[in-house]
């Protein structure tokens, strides 16, 4: 008893530190990926931080709610709450912190989606035709999310026999997962298809349709919670493409400084690498609303992949 209580409050900074690190990265994140998509278009670089500069004004601006809005406020305060709780549940550079017994695919994701359905229904609220539109738009993504994600969790649970995060990522330091590294690899990559709906091209143009009734501290509490959001799906498959890169915590004892400092540098890398991937598929590959049903197959895709991989380990392995 005494183990785990020192456990939690040992671990407690670590885990208000991960969650200070992925609210102040989150907006960065999107700023970053869509600052290179637009220098690349050669229309100029925005500064990376503009992103944090609009929700910090958005924050600071008094909002007016239009008729049929009552409910906006509770909405995206719920909407910022299930990202939030979201991103305290993924680890981005130690793995073993308070609150990981908690840590779970399900959950992770029923959560990222309920912060996605909290955006169609703040854009249905006002009854305006155009954020109608919009909204159902998204919700077609998410139907798409629902669709690949029992593929995921299936996966890695027939993978390791578990689908707790933090276990998983244990149970990926062992040797004999090595083999099982290719079918997770995969299903990460089906994640990332499926879940960064945020992020792809028409995203902005789609939420500013959504959203156009809504302004003032809402407002912003819902573009942070989109970028909370993209950045949770990028952890998320960051930590199964590359579990070396975390620290953890063994019995009651956080991980050494270094291995902190290697943590945060590990993830600050994966997020990079992976915000390079996802600008090149959006200038190259796909868009928001043009590649829906090409990202729903490609996804999908990923997914039997790795069905197909792992049950080929065994066969042969």
């Amino acid at each position: 008893m005494m183990r785990d209580v020192l456990a939690c409050v040992l671990g407690l900074p670590l885990l208000g530190l991960h969650l200070a690190l992925t609210i102040a990265m989150a907006p960065v994140v999107r700023g970053l990926v869509d600052g290179c998509v637009v220098g690349l278009g050669g229309r100029g670089v925005p500064p990376v931080l503009m992103r944090w500069r609009w929700i910090l004004a958005l924050a600071r601006r008094r909002g007016v709610r239009v008729a049929g809005t009552a409910a906006t406020g509770l909405a995206a305060g719920a909407t910022l709450a299930a990202a939030l709780a979201a991103c305290c549940l993924v680890p981005s550079f130690a793995f073993g912190l308070p609150g990981a017994g908690l840590s779970d695919l399900l959950l992770v994701t029923g959560l990222l989606g309920l912060a996605r359905l909290g955006l169609v229904v703040t854009a249905l609220g006002p009854g305006v035709a155009r954020a109608g539109r919009a909204a159902v738009s998204a919700a077609m993504g998410l139907a798409m999310m629902q669709a690949v994600m029992p593929v995921v969790i299936a996966v890695v649970g027939l993978a390791t026999g578990v689908t707790g995060i933090d276990g998983l990522l244990a149970r990926m330091h062992d040797a004999d997962v090595a083999g099982l590294q290719t079918p997770l690899v995969l299903a990460a990559m089906a994640l990332l298809v499926a879940g960064l709906d945020e992020a792809w091209g028409g995203a902005d143009a789609q939420a500013a349709d959504m959203l156009a009734n809504v302004t003032g501290p809402d407002r912003a509490a819902l573009e942070l919670a989109r970028d909370l959001a993209v950045l949770a799906w990028m952890t998320l498959a960051g930590d199964m493409i590359w579990p070396g890169g975390l620290a953890m915590a063994t019995g009651a004892m956080p991980p050494a400084p270094a291995a902190l400092l290697a943590g945060v540098g590990a993830w600050l890398l994966r997020t990079a690498v992976l915000c390079a991937g996802l600008v090149a598929a959006r200038l190259v590959i796909l868009s928001l609303d043009r590649g829906l049903r090409t990202r729903l197959g490609l996804a999908m895709l990923f997914g039997v992949l790795a069905v197909v991989v792992l049950f080929a380990g065994r066969e042969f392995g």
